[in-house]
């Protein structure tokens, strides 16, 4: 038909200068060029397989090239004979459908035709989303690039979950996405789950493009991951497309830093601002004068503030010193901020009903005092988008959830030393209980404290949960006489040891325990609100995380010695606690090692603090590895 094919031509001439504007190759990619330079792998047959026409994006060879914009529109007058063949193809189309496949080469995802440029054309001219097409897959010859491997894990998945809409531009997510479904990337996926996932995906990329997703740099796949960690009670193929929308809406900032690199997605502020560090009044009075005219907060209009507890209080000494902080908010700030507690939140149903209570009572801000709880918390803070809510956590790219955390590191350097201080032969103990975030750089800077005064130390690394008697002959048996283990008790009535202490005859010492001092960090992010300085930490226009990571400079962290401990020690350590205070000494400053070999050469500068936060190494001084993390991410009714 002579009119479809002038329709046609027409957008590949608009195609075709679209892409010369924007300096793109205005005609169809070939396979053959673009691999020419490249390590290729083996061959494989696919067999016949309907393929998504999106991802048709070229020709095997030039021959055809230019007949086609490279938006496979045709781009040859009308008085031609390829033009009379399209035209005769789309009759067939639109009267029958084709029966024959075309022929096609699968490359890092993408398809490119062999045999049927001209019936590609008219299924993507009318819009058609699939292609029969017979698939021979190609692949690359190394795998040591970002694009190749994860490549490799779209191939994994494909075998076992045969659908080709599904592509990711994370690494790890369709390991993540099958773990969602109860599935895995080893085992064959019942037919019926991967039906399942095909429409879910498919009404789930209608509603994305409809709510302006193309205008993001993830993809529709990625975007799902997103928002399944947000709403992932809900039964996505039974919820109505406008109520999808209305939630991407909703979670807009979150797919935005979604599409940002790592490095870009996350503004770690590391110091308190001049007006947050002002050392606090000596009177309740003082407080109220220091504050008023610099808040729309008083005594009849307070700041309220909720805290939401994993555990009870009673029983979990993390919450008890969380809750401690919280008390400390009320007597610091007297009637300008008032908080309330609700404790062992553990279970979702629990949490939403604590997060709807405090919203009711007039909450400004909610903290969630346990990095477990940040699922919860992030779906509470996209539905009440009023009010502020931060989790205590690191490293966690949420634009609607603010992450606060310390930097514990700096206090394992200094028990570090004091250990190989102390140690009676150059075996040190650490026993790690649980493997979150900031827990490799904890270790790695206590192995290289202990290096800093005995460089033949060796850290003995345990993980998990120990009994104090089994954990005590387990060393001894290693030859271990001084060990650190948990940074407190488990619990208020757990008898385990914690902190570092020595081990003589099977008993345990005491020698020191790092710190946390809640109260000062809620003082120093309350303060921030008070001052009106917390809108000022991110730039709206420049959609990022905001993670708080403060040290011992300001004065969260810190370490407190036993009765006892001999004064030469003490002054070593205090030596070391100063110059990281001010900022001479950094743990990972200068030559570091790994155990797989050197990790950054003598001269340079400390590690920048996003490598600290995703360290995923062990120095060279420590015997033990890292561990699989045991905690599988929850499935949820898709």
């Amino acid at each position: 038909m002579e009119e479809a094919y002038r329709q046609a031509r027409k957008r590949g001439e608009q195609g075709r200068r679209r892409a010369i504007s924007q300096s793109e190759h205005p005609y169809l990619t070939d396979l053959d060029s673009l691999v020419a330079q490249l390590p290729l792998g083996q061959r494989e047959s696919v067999g016949l397989r309907d393929i998504p026409l999106e991802m048709v994006v070229g020709t095997v060879t030039k021959g055809r090239q230019s007949a086609f914009s490279c938006n496979f529109m045709p781009l040859l007058p009308f008085s031609t004979e390829f033009a009379r063949k399209w035209s005769n193809l789309y009759d067939i189309q639109v009267t029958e459908g084709y029966r024959d496949p075309i022929i096609v080469t699968e490359f890092m995802h993408r398809f490119y035709v062999q045999e049927g440029n001209k019936r590609v054309s008219v299924l993507k001219f009318l819009d058609a989303p699939t292609v029969s097409a017979k698939v021979t897959r190609l692949y690359p010859g190394k795998w040591d690039s970002v694009e190749s491997r994860l490549y490799g894990e779209f191939c994994a998945f494909w075998r076992v979950c045969p659908l080709y809409e599904i592509e990711f531009s994370r690494e790890g997510s369709y390991e993540t996405l099958a773990k969602m479904l109860g599935q895995n990337l080893i085992e064959k996926w019942p037919q019926k789950k991967v039906d399942y996932l095909r429409h879910t995906f498919l009404l789930f990329k209608r509603a994305y493009l409809r709510a302006g997703g193309d205008h993001l740099d993830i993809t529709p796949a990625d975007a799902m991951l997103v928002y399944l960690n947000v709403y992932n009670q809900d039964r996505l193929l039974d919820t109505p497309t406008d109520i999808v929308v209305n939630r991407l809406c909703k979670i807009w900032r979150e797919l935005v830093i979604a599409g940002k690199s790592d490095e870009e997605k996350v503004d770690l502020v590391e110091a308190p601002s001049v007006d947050e560090e002002e050392a606090p009044a000596k009177s309740t009075s003082g407080v109220l004068n220091f504050f008023m005219g610099k808040t729309v907060y008083s005594a009849a209009s307070p700041l309220r503030i909720a805290f939401i507890h994993e555990f009870p209080c009673a029983t979990s000494s993390w919450d008890s010193l969380h809750d401690q902080g919280r008390q400390y908010l009320d007597e610091h700030f007297g009637g300008i901020v008032r908080t309330e507690a609700f404790e062992d939140c553990h279970n979702p149903d629990v949490f939403y009903a604590a997060v709807e209570t405090a919203v009711k009572h007039g909450a400004n801000v909610i903290f969630s005092t346990s990095h477990r709880l940040m699922e919860y918390t992030l779906r509470a803070a996209v539905e009440y988008p009023q009010t502020r809510f931060l989790n205590c956590s690191i490293g966690l790219p949420h634009q609607s959830v603010r992450s606060y955390f310390g930097k514990m590191y700096e206090a394992k350097f200094l028990l570090g030393a004091l250990a190989a201080s102390m140690a009676d032969n150059h075996r040190i103990g650490y026993h790690a209980s649980v493997f979150a975030s900031g827990a490799l750089s904890e270790i790695n800077a206590f192995a290289i404290g202990a290096s800093l005064l005995d460089p033949r130390a060796q850290i003995i690394l345990t993980w998990g949960d120990v009994p104090a008697g089994g954990l005590a002959e387990a060393m001894c048996r290693e030859g271990v006489s001084v060990m650190t283990g948990a940074d407190m008790s488990k619990s208020l009535v757990d008898p385990t040891a914690y902190g570092l202490h020595r081990l003589v005859d099977g008993k345990v010492v005491g020698i020191a325990m790092p710190v946390w001092n809640w109260g000062r960090y809620y003082e120093l992010i309350v303060r921030s609100l008070l001052h009106g300085t917390w809108d000022e930490t991110s730039d709206d226009n420049q959609v990022r995380a905001v993670n708080y990571w403060y040290g011992m400079s300001s004065g969260v962290i810190d370490i407190r010695y036993a009765p006892g401990l001999p004064y030469q020690t003490r002054k070593l350590v205090q030596l070391l606690r100063n110059g990281i205070v001010e900022g001479s000494i950094n743990p990972f400053g200068g030559e570091l090692h790994s155990q797989n070999g050197v990790v950054q050469i003598e001269g340079f500068p400390p590690l920048p603090s996003t490598q600290i936060v995703e360290m995923n190494w062990l120095a060279d001084n420590v015997v033990g590895t890292i561990p699989q993390l045991d905690d599988e991410p929850k499935v949820p009714a898709l």
